[in-house]
């Protein structure tokens, strides 16, 4: 039985220093505010080249704030790719503008121009043009097509903080970019997340908007970091080879679930009772994401490295499909292995066995969720990945190369291809 060096489905990547300024932060009083906030502001707009910086409590109430600063009549129409995670075309429904789904390209999980134009009516809004998985979309097209026909841009950045495309950085090419910081991406910050724009209307909605929004609770932020923490200790592979990875191995011995989350209609019928209200990003987050400047980049291209070791150990197998990055660099913040999927399971299960835990994706094929049945008339979306085929792998740099090509090799036994 796989023990020491067992691989997590998700590595939580926080900076050296985390605990520390935690702790200042408590007991300096900072937790809520402080000077890192607009600290923050200065050095992120820096890094990725744009004026205008805002934060939020969470990529969610980024992207609500993005809607609100766009300033869009209500029953707006929003084109989003089918393929995505749904409480984002959910919260625009709930906030009064209508989702319109495009479908995607199958090689990447990304929508196109070609996708977006068909959708755009009359009615439409705005585009969301998202980076999925890490895998940078076709920007500067769709952005040509949005200017085109009138329509604003926005860009979802949660997986790509720090992708470039030919220079230039993910989410500056549209009016708004939109920034998660949560546990599971690239850059966590205890949380949060962020909106940039160089359009000076749109900066000014925004400026507006975020002072009279509240900053949650001291005690609330230290127990969300606190719990990050946690899950960074926990995460780190020693650990989680004597801890998690036995409780998962158990469950798998007795059939039970292995501790996924909610997704699809399971998960928004949980976010649909929600009240979606913007907060701000409090100067604890502020501070974590400045330790965050200092690394991102030499994390990203760890992340790079190991997921073309994989891609290159993989090579051809028959069933399994290598994620393929087109546009621009990629990050790979989830890997997403494309497998049969009368046979994913079977891959999971495997891999559990000889030490790597991976996941099912949280992202669903939203023209198939009930609340949007109603809003989405068209029900022919013949390129949809669909999620029962994805499998999302960890290539986060706490992980080695070794283990990398040990993981391709594990792959290749299972689909009965000899190594590389």
């Amino acid at each position: 039985m796989a023990l020491i060096g067992s691989i997590p489905r998700r590595c939580v990547n926080l900076p050296s220093g985390s605990l520390r300024t935690l702790i200042e932060c408590v007991i300096g009083n900072k937790v809520q505010q402080g000077p890192a906030v607009e600290e923050f502001y200065k050095k992120f707009g820096q890094w990725l080249g744009t004026p205008h910086v805002f934060g939020a409590s969470s990529g969610r109430t980024a992207f609500q704030l993005a809607l609100e600063s766009l300033n869009l009549e209500k029953g707006a129409e929003i084109i989003f790719p089918v393929f995505t995670f749904p409480v984002i075309p959910m919260a625009a429904k709930m906030l009064g503008y209508k989702p319109v789904f495009c479908d995607v390209d199958p090689r990447t999980y990304n929508s196109g121009p070609e996708h977006i134009e068909p959708q755009i009516t009359e009615k439409t809004g705005a585009i969301l043009a998202t980076h999925l998985f890490g895998q940078p979309c076709p920007i500067r097209p769709i952005a040509e097509l949005a200017r085109q026909r009138n329509v604003r841009l926005l860009e979802d950045c949660a997986h790509a903080c720090g992708v470039r495309i030919e220079g230039q950085r993910a989410g500056t090419f549209g009016d708004i970019g939109i920034f998660s910081f949560a546990e599971g991406k690239n850059m966590p910050c205890f949380g949060g997340g962020a909106i940039v724009t160089s359009d000076e209307e749109i900066a000014g909605r925004a400026e507006n908007i975020l002072p009279g929004s509240p900053i949650a609770e001291k005690d609330a932020i230290t127990k969300k970091a606190l719990s990050i923490w946690v899950m960074w200790l926990l995460t780190r592979p020693f650990i989680f080879g004597m801890t998690a990875y036995q409780a998962l191995r158990l469950k798998l011995l007795l059939g039970q679930p292995l501790m996924d989350s909610a997704v699809g209609d399971d998960l928004l019928e949980k976010f649909k009772n929600s009240n979606p209200r913007i907060s701000r990003l409090s100067n604890l987050q502020a501070a974590i994401g400045l330790l965050q400047l200092n690394h991102i980049d030499a994390f990203n291209e760890g992340a790079r490295q190991n997921a073309r070791l994989l891609t290159e150990n993989l090579g051809e197998i028959p069933g399994i499909k290598t994620p393929d990055a087109i546009e621009g660099d990629h990050i790979y913040v989830y890997y997403p292995l494309t497998v049969d999927p009368d046979r994913r399971d079977d891959l999971r299960h495997y891999l559990l066995k000889r030490g790597f835990d991976t996941k099912t994706t949280d992202m669903s094929d939203c023209s198939a969720l009930r609340p949007f049945r109603e809003t989405d008339a068209s029900d022919d979306h013949p390129a949809t990945a669909k999620e029962a085929s994805i499998l999302e792998i960890c290539v986060y740099p706490v992980i080695s190369p070794q283990k990398m090509r040990q993981l391709a090799g594990d792959i290749r036994a299972w689909a009965g291809v000899a190594k590389l």
